[in-house]
């Protein structure tokens, strides 16, 4: 009696195990590719040294030499990376920010006159975000913005050595978030202290944020109770985004410039970083679930929704971080989980083959490769790697961290006793050495527990001989090896036992 077992791509992690019957319940770096499960691909050290303090937010791009650069924001500290060595291009008056998400206690937290003056709070219901960076290009410039700072900042290439300076002396100050058009202009999130004002500079003039009959500058109320989060260019239009909504910003010409209209309600985004776009379209994470935008605003199902947000440390969500890594058709979140104050987990969305996967691995920035050749991330102690490099951890064996667990898999309609026998593999890529098996068979949904391996391939002929008995079982596998390999459908063989 051969009992294929053939589960379809992705992770689900909602709801009872038993509700995984038939699918893979749990990852860790792991991906499926063209249907095949295989492994994540490893990483290797970008540079020697480590940056100060955490990357909240990186962004490659070339300068018109053709340089490849890399922008760095971390609390404190604004860089520009070569590949081989990280120059310090912090303002010499820039505002230092928070390092993690704290809740707003002290002297001056709180609402006006919510309690006596000069009497520190206890307790608030204020949350004091962890500092992200915004940083575009103008051209060939950087241009950036901590939100602890406010100021809109350019830096120009090739000299290194110079710092970044404040973009003009009347641009907006005590702004939220920045971002450049396709259009050509520097628009200002949440501009001079008003979480709601949007203000752009006038088309191609950076010098210019006084409206007047000669120019485009101008600016615009968000019809919203939300406050205004960050921004995302798509084609055509510029997405807003807010703790609440999400806007559409779209060019129209003179005498108005731009339009704003709201686009979807209730799909706030949790982290000003929590978004990534692909193609024409853009997903983002909100408070409970995950959205969708390409038009229209819907929520995007997924497999791992609760598994996320049910261990998400909600006080650290500014943290959240969202990167595309094109060459899987991927959309990689990096959040932090209940015990930890960093971003310790993440979670992969497939957008061609719509699947979900979920594991662990401490990431707090990320660029996909659009100027080197692997997507560059970071850590939170400043060291940055190259993704899909190798199929190590920077040199460091991932032997027992690599591994895909199933949900429960029924032998007939579950009234069956199978004793195995004997395994057929399907590993056409890395070989049968490449993985370990191992067995958790029950003979009913809630009852005790058997382990049964792990079964190593060793037989020349194909077969490995396992000896387990169930009704129902979970299938394990695990990386013998850091190398590649790809698993397909497995048989297994035994004499059935009696019924119910």
């Amino acid at each position: 009696m051969l009992v294929p077992i053939d589960l379809p791509p992705g992770v689900y992690k909602n709801g009872t195990e038993y509700e995984a019957k038939g699918r893979w319940r749990d990852a860790n770096l792991i991906r499926w590719y063209n249907g095949r499960l295989r492994p994540v691909g490893g990483w290797q050290r970008f540079s020697a040294q480590p940056v100060s303090g955490a990357p909240r937010a990186m962004m490659t791009w070339r300068s018109n030499d053709a340089t490849p650069r890399l922008a760095i924001g971390t609390p404190s500290h604004l860089y520009i990376h070569d590949g081989s060595l990280a120059y310090d291009i912090s303002p010499t008056d820039l505002v230092p920010g928070r390092e993690t998400g704290n809740i707003g206690l002290g002297y001056g937290a709180d609402v006006y006159s919510k309690s006596t003056y000069g009497t520190p709070r206890t307790i608030s219901g204020i949350v004091l975000d962890a500092t992200v960076w915004d940083l575009d290009t103008y051209g060939q410039n950087l241009i950036a913005l901590s939100p602890a700072d406010g100021r809109i900042f350019m830096w120009a290439p090739p000299n290194t050595g110079a710092r970044a300076a404040v973009i003009d002396p009347t641009a907006p100050t005590r702004n939220r978030g920045v971002i450049v058009t396709d259009e050509r202009f520097v628009v200002a999130l949440g501009a001079n202290g008003d979480p709601r004002n949007i203000t752009w500079c006038s088309q191609e003039d950076y010098t210019q944020w006084t409206a007047t009959a000669t120019n485009t500058a101008g600016s615009l109320q968000l019809n919203t109770n939300g406050v205004v989060m960050n921004a995302r260019r798509m084609p055509g239009e510029t997405l807003i985004f807010t703790d609440l909504d999400v806007h559409s910003m779209r060019f129209e010409g003179s005498p108005f410039v731009y339009g704003i209209q709201r686009v979807g309600s209730n799909c706030g985004l949790i982290g000003r970083k929590a978004h990534a776009a692909a193609q024409n379209f853009c997903v983002w994470m909100g408070p409970r679930g995950f959205f969708l935008y390409d038009g229209v605003v819907r929520p995007l199902a997924c497999d791992v929704q609760e598994y996320v947000f049910d261990g998400l440390n909600t006080l650290q969500a500014s943290k959240i971080i969202a990167g595309v890594n094109a060459q899987f058709n991927e959309i990689w979140w990096f959040y932090p989980s209940l015990n930890s104050n960093e971003n310790d987990r993440y979670v992969i969305w497939n957008y061609i083959e719509n699947w979900w996967s979920v594991g662990q691995i401490q990431r707090t920035a990320w660029s996909d490769r659009d100027v080197w050749p692997y997507p560059i991330a970071a850590d939170a102690s400043g060291v940055l790697y190259q993704h899909e490099q190798g199929w190590t951890a920077s040199g460091a064996t991932r032997v027992g961290q690599v591994y895909a667990e199933s949900g429960p898999f029924d032998l007939g309609n579950g009234d069956v006793l199978l004793c195995a026998k004997q395994l057929i593999p399907d590993t056409n890529v890395g070989g049968d050495a490449s993985l370990a098996f191992t067995f958790k068979t029950r003979f009913t949904p809630t009852g005790v527990e058997t382990t049964a391996g792990p079964y190593l391939f060793t037989r020349a002929d194909g077969y490995v001989d396992v000896r387990f008995t169930g009704r129902q079982a979970k299938l394990r596998i695990e990386a013998r090896t850091d190398a590649l390999f790809q698993f397909g459908t497995l048989r297994v063989d035994g004499d059935p036992g009696g019924r119910r």
